[in-house]
């Protein structure tokens, strides 16, 4: 593992140099200076790859919009017109909008709601199907329909780091663009576009069986698709020449569960920076992960 360098009240000619050292290194540089009670902390690393971003907000990745085979299987072995009440109020949201997606579509031309007006009818769908005005899982539903509303594929920002050229690997690339290099490969072939599933469910209301067996359906689509990456990341390893067990299961189990939210952050070099700031005669302030000058 390799530790940060450290280094204080350097001048400014000594922070280039020894930033150009690091960065030929891939070592992340940490600097800091103070003027009386003020001053500035700059970090200062070729890359910064992060595999468990945990974002603050994220949509759940329940495929309500893109349902696979055995997730839409498990949809049809239910009817939401039972007309027991007990069963009718205990029957998941995730059922449920499958179903009334399902039902959706073949009336619309094979489409899911987009307008304003198809998503409100929608809704209104979700709604004429309660028998009752406690049933939760009908309001959970109906609180839900947005992400059947959400565009199918990988987010803008996953396409970037899928689309850099760093992705196309050889011998002396990093795990982790390893893994993307594998992650682009599923994403364009297995995956139909999407991300490896993240297998894991939200609470809701719904019988304890529904809820066990809907959590089983996405833990086993997480796997299989764990187990594609996994091969694929394999098989680059060896392709490029390098031992093909040399990324742990743990890492590529890791990268898989989170491959939606990876996250690549590059700083500016302070030589880079340097020049900005005498061409633009500003005068540092304060920097913590985002720039902060008064122009003087």
């Amino acid at each position: 593992m390799e530790f940060p360098l450290l280094h204080f009240q350097l001048v400014e000619d000594s922070m280039i140099k020894l930033d150009r050292i690091c960065r030929e290194a891939n070592v992340m540089l940490i600097f800091a200076r103070s003027y009386g009670l003020t001053g500035f902390v700059r970090i200062s690393l070729k890359e910064h790859a992060v595999i468990e971003s945990k974002p603050d907000h994220f949509l759940d990745d329940l495929r309500l919009n893109n349902p696979w085979p055995e997730l839409r299987g498990f949809a049809e072995t239910i009817d939401l017109n039972v007309s027991d009440p007990v069963v009718h109020k205990h029957t998941p949201y995730v059922v449920i909008l499958v179903k009334m997606a399902e039902q959706w579509t073949k009336s619309h031309d094979g489409k899911l709601p987009s307008t304003r007006e198809e998503k409100k009818e929608f809704k209104d769908l979700l709604k004429s199907k309660m028998i009752a005005m406690d049933e939760d899982n009908y309001k959970e539903a109906i609180e839900a329909s947005f992400k059947v509303f959400a565009p199918r594929g990988i987010s803008s920002n996953l396409q970037q780091i899928i689309d850099d050229s760093r992705a196309d690997v050889d011998s002396s690339s990093s795990n982790f663009w390893v893994m993307v290099a594998s992650l682009k490969e599923f994403i364009a072939n297995e995956g139909g576009g999407e991300a490896p599933l993240e297998g894991s469910i939200p609470d809701m209301t719904s019988s304890t069986e529904h809820y066990v067996n809907l959590q089983k359906i996405y833990q086993a689509k997480a796997e299989a698709d764990f187990l594609v990456i996994e091969q694929r990341v394999r098989n680059i390893l060896k392709k490029i020449g390098r031992d093909p067990d040399s990324i742990s299961k743990a890492n590529i189990k890791s990268f898989s569960k989170n491959a939606r939210k990876l996250t690549v952050s590059v700083c500016l070099m302070i030589t880079l920076f340097s020049t900005l700031r005498r061409s633009l005669n500003i005068r540092p302030i304060l920097y913590l992960d985002q720039l902060h000058v008064v122009l003087t």
